[in-house]
């Protein structure tokens, strides 16, 4: 009889997490380890609204996607400030911070909703809510909520659906005063060239 291999979907979803936070550093070896993760025929959804929507299939675009992030950070950007404040003016700026705190998270088992244990990957899946802060080098910026919905085929991840949500919040030690709507959709797109 052939034993199937167990894993802990919770380790997998940790060890993407600690991967994005080295891509979003600039070390490019993470883009591999990333797509370590996934099955050949995964799917990377972003759920977010507009501009930060897409879908990314098969582990090729989703290498590509992961690349592109990697190649992100401290990328140029034009802010165009909210008129609406008297300190706020145009400026080029440089993507700073953007880190994740996961808030939550909870493997759903088939047959077993709440159960933790380790077990065949099939079908498996785990929800992750998380809170990230996206800032600039001159401390603007904002957080945001949001959550990662994983399912796991044969150890892999077989779909990431990714949802962020469209309000920004105050954060300590970054000030959205002077951001127009649009500068949050663009320091948005930047940060979650990849989340």
């Amino acid at each position: 009889m052939v034993q199937e291999m167990t894993f802990d979907p919770e380790d997998v979803v940790t060890r993407y997490f600690e991967y994005i936070r080295e891509l979003r550093n600039g070390q490019r070896e993470a883009v591999d380890k990333l797509v370590d993760l996934w099955d050949d025929e995964g799917v990377f959804e972003f759920a977010g609204a507009p501009p930060v929507t897409g879908t990314y299939k098969g582990k090729n675009a989703i290498h590509v996607l992961y690349k592109n992030r990697v190649a992100a950070c401290g990328m140029p950007l034009s802010l165009v400030g909210d008129s609406s404040s008297a300190s706020a003016l145009a400026a080029e700026i440089a993507l700073g911070v953007v880190d994740t705190k996961v808030n939550r998270m909870r493997t759903l088992v088939p047959g077993r909703p709440t159960s933790k244990s380790r077990t065949n990957s099939r079908g498996q899946r785990v929800a992750v809510g998380w809170t990230t802060v996206i800032g600039t080098g001159d401390k603007r910026g904002f957080e945001v909520t949001g959550n990662h919905a994983f399912t796991f085929m044969d150890g892999k991840i077989s779909l990431l659906k990714v949802t962020v949500s469209p309000k920004a919040e105050d954060t300590p030690g970054l000030s959205l005063q002077g951001l127009a709507v649009a500068d949050i959709g663009r320091l948005s797109l930047a940060a979650w060239a990849v989340v």
